[in-house]
């Protein structure tokens, strides 16, 4: 494996100014073809060896409706911490794995694992009126639907643009209630099945928010709410005075219309909350994941807590799918995926931002976290070296893997690159080749570890 050359961001980003000399600039230019690495924003000192960079050229962009070309956020420091250590484990989103991407930059967050924080996040993400096309073609960012064609079903939780007719049908639909069933003879197309789903998945977060926190007559504000269950509860049976905040039309309108809640829209370029303060808890669905600006938005939920005040993060990922279970990385983390976590690296992150964990656990693939709104220091623990290390070793591997697993066009575009990735994977003990000389993974474990990586224990 040829090592990573690392420099500064701020070094990096002016390259071609600072270098004194053509001999090295011609110099630079030979090793980028030659190696396929990146320079990227580790600092001097760290001289860890990342992944490849492979040079890919998308040719199969959106004919119309273009995504804005501009707009496009580079972060020099961890968006969590503000550290300038890190290390590149991932140029790519899931876009790299689409036939058709929205353009050429749109697959590459350039994702790098914090060498304090621990945090895994996008260097490079879209903001303004790029993060919000993307928003609009939700479906078609997540590869729900075909760019340019229009998804049928989720009829609740669509992006699409609300329309009249389609305000009239959710009014009907929604009249039935939230508790409606087939043997009442009402046909699931004379109902949202999604009211009855939605409040039955929330029930396990309703359970634990009032097993952790007495509760009387609280002030509560459910961030990316999805059609109101949670406040909807806290609401009708703790007498919580309670607001929402959706992340598409139709959710704002039903959340109206079944609960009777004052709701709002996201704004995740400058996100504010629109209701007046302060809360006594704040529910966060996939939020900080999705942040543009992760700690602007914990700044904002804490000046929005009353003293003592909770924040109940539910549905942030766990990138033990990545680590441990062998999903491929790229199909992971979607263009809206801008933070990853995994536990510790979760404590981390609130600490650095004035938040103390009451209540961690994992469920369903992803993290349920209660934290207290406390002073914010800079007196919280930097992740080990040795764990670091590690961290960023599994995700080396973990990248190799998820190159052996594309196929098809995707396949192509690491041909660059796959000869050293299949060479890494099999000296590391997670790959082979076959009698016909075709490549394989090789898993290992009962419950995972599928790249050699082990993941540390949590001290209690």
């Amino acid at each position: 494996m040829m090592p990573i050359l690392t420099v500064s961001s701020r070094v990096a980003m002016g390259l071609r100014e600072t270098l004194a000399t053509n001999w090295w600039r011609r110099s630079l230019s030979r090793i980028r073809r030659i190696s396929g690495y990146r320079i990227f924003g580790d600092t001097p000192q760290d001289h860890e060896k990342s992944i490849s960079d492979p040079q890919t050229d998308f040719s199969s962009e959106m004919p119309q409706d273009q995504i804005p070309a501009k707009h496009i956020l580079v972060f020099e420091d961890c968006p969590i911490c503000g550290s300038k250590a890190r290390t590149m484990v991932n140029p790519f989103n899931k876009f790299v794995l689409f036939d058709q991407q929205p353009d050429t930059k749109s697959s590459r967050y350039h994702y790098a694992l914090c060498h304090e924080c621990g945090v895994v996040s996008a260097t490079r993400r879209p903001g303004g009126p790029r993060y919000r096309w993307l928003l609009e073609h939700f479906e078609e960012s997540l590869g729900r639907a075909a760019f340019g064609t229009r998804r049928t079903g989720k009829f609740s939780l669509s992006s699409y643009k609300l329309t009249d007719d389609m305000e009239a049908k959710l009014t009907r639909l929604a009249s039935h209630g939230v508790f409606v069933s087939d043997h009442l003879g009402i046909g699931r197309k004379e109902y949202l099945p999604s009211l009855l789903t939605d409040r039955f998945s929330n029930s396990v977060h309703i359970e634990l928010i009032r097993s952790l926190l007495s509760l009387k007559t609280p002030r509560v504000l459910e961030i990316r709410s999805r059609l109101g269950s949670i406040v909807g509860s806290l609401k009708q049976t703790d007498g919580a005075e309670v607001y929402a905040m959706a992340l598409f039309d139709n959710q704002k309108f039903l959340i109206q219309q079944v609960y009777d809640i004052p709701t709002e829209l996201i704004d995740f370029e400058r996100f504010h909350i629109p209701f007046p303060r302060p809360f006594d808890l704040i529910i966060a669905n996939h939020m900080l994941t999705h942040a543009i600006h992760p700690s602007r938005f914990l700044a904002t939920v804490h000046k929005n807590l009353s003293l003592g005040g909770h924040i109940y993060l539910y549905n942030e990922p766990d990138d033990a799918e990545i680590l441990d279970e062998g999903k491929s990385m790229f199909n992971t983390l979607n263009p809206f995926h801008l933070q990853v976590f995994d536990e510790e690296a979760l404590i981390r992150a609130l600490a650095a931002n004035g938040f103390q964990v009451k209540f961690i656990t994992r469920h369903a693939g992803s993290f349920l976290c209660l934290a207290q709104a406390v002073e914010k220091t800079d007196n919280w623990t930097r992740i080990p070296a040795k764990q670091s290390s590690r961290r960023r070793s599994g995700y080396r591997r973990a990248y190799d893997a998820s190159v052996i697993m594309t196929s098809g066009r995707a396949k192509e575009r690491f041909s660059t690159v796959w000869d050293a990735v299949v060479e890494r994977a099999i000296a590391n003990g997670f790959a082979e080749k076959d009698t016909s000389g075709r490549v394989r993974l090789i898993r290992s474990g009962r419950t995972g570890h599928h790249w050699g990586y082990a993941k540390p224990k949590i001290k209690s």
